[in-house]
C-alpha cells in the first residue's frame, strides 16, 4: 500500500509562521490535514496543547474549535455577502448575537483591508480579495493556530505577496501560531521562522530559513 507520508516527526513552537514547503505529491498538505485529523494517521501521535488528538476518547470536534484551517480550494456561502459568510460560524458555534458578530466582523474587515465590500457576494471579488474574506472567517473564530493549505494558489504574484504580507501582520497582531504550505521556498524563506521541506512523503529538513540555503538535504 501507498504511504501518503511516512515517519515524519516535528516540533512546532507557539507564536512561529512554519511553512511546509516540497514538489507536488510531497505529502506536505497531507501533513498539514493531519494535524486537526482530516487525516487521520495509520501510527504515530499528534499532541496539541498536551494531549495526542489521535486518541479515540478525545472530541476532535472541540479540539477544531482551537484550530482554524484554510483550505486550497476556498468556497464562500455564493448566495451570502462577505459579512454573513464571516458571522455565519461565531453566531451558531460561538452563540453570538447579530449585532456582536457583525461588529467583530467589521473589525477583520477593516484588518483584511475589505471593509469596503462587507455587502458584496463571492462572485464580485477577486481571487485575492476571496482569500482575504477567509482570513477573516478564520480570524472570527479566535483561534490560537491557524493552518494554512496553499493560500496563494491561482493568484497573481502581486495578490501572492499580498497575502502573505497579510499573514505575517496576523502572526505578530494576534501572536497567532500560523502552518502553512505554500509551493515557492523562496517565498517561504522570506516570511517563516521555520521552514519544513518534504518529498517523496518524507522529511527532509527543518529549520531556520538561512539554514535552508546551507542545507544538504535539499541539494
Amino acid at each position: 500500500s501507498l504511504k501518503a507520508v511516512n515517519d515524519v516527526s516535528l516540533e512546532i513552537k507557539k507564536g512561529e509562521i512554519v511553512t511546509i514547503v516540497g514538489p507536488s505529491g510531497s505529502g506536505k498538505s497531507t501533513v498539514l490535514r493531519c494535524m486537526n485529523l482530516l487525516e487521520v494517521p495509520t501510527t504515530g501521535q499528534i499532541i496539541f496543547e498536551g494531549t495526542d488528538i489521535t486518541d479515540k476518547k478525545v472530541n476532535i470536534d472541540e479540539v477544531r474549535q482551537r484550530i482554524g484551517m484554510v483550505f486550497q480550494n476556498f468556497n464562500l456561502f455564493p448566495n451570502m455577502t462577505v459579512l454573513d459568510n464571516i458571522t455565519l460560524a461565531p453566531m451558531r458555534l460561538k452563540k453570538l448575537s447579530r449585532e456582536d458578530a457583525n461588529k467583530k466582523a467589521e473589525i477583520l474587515l477593516e484588518r483584511v483591508g475589505l471593509l469596503d465590500k462587507k455587502d458584496s457576494y463571492p462572485s464580485q471579488l477577486s481571487g485575492g480579495q476571496q482569500q482575504r474574506v477567509w482570513l477573516a472567517m478564520a480570524l472570527a473564530q479566535k483561534t490560537p493556530i491557524l493552518l494554512l493549505d496553499e493560500p496563494t494558489t491561482y493568484l497573481d504574484v502581486k495578490y501572492q505577496i499580498e497575502i502573505l504580507n497579510l499573514i505575517k501582520k496576523i502572526n505578530v497582531d494576534y501572536q497567532m501560531t500560523i502552518i502553512m504550505v505554500h509551493h515557492d521556498i523562496n517565498q517561504a524563506i522570506n516570511y517563516s521562522d521555520e521552514i519544513i521541506a518534504m518529498k517523496g512523503g518524507r522529511m527532509l529538513f527543518q529549520g531556520k530559513p538561512n539554514e535552508v540555503i546551507t542545507s544538504k538535504s535539499l541539494k
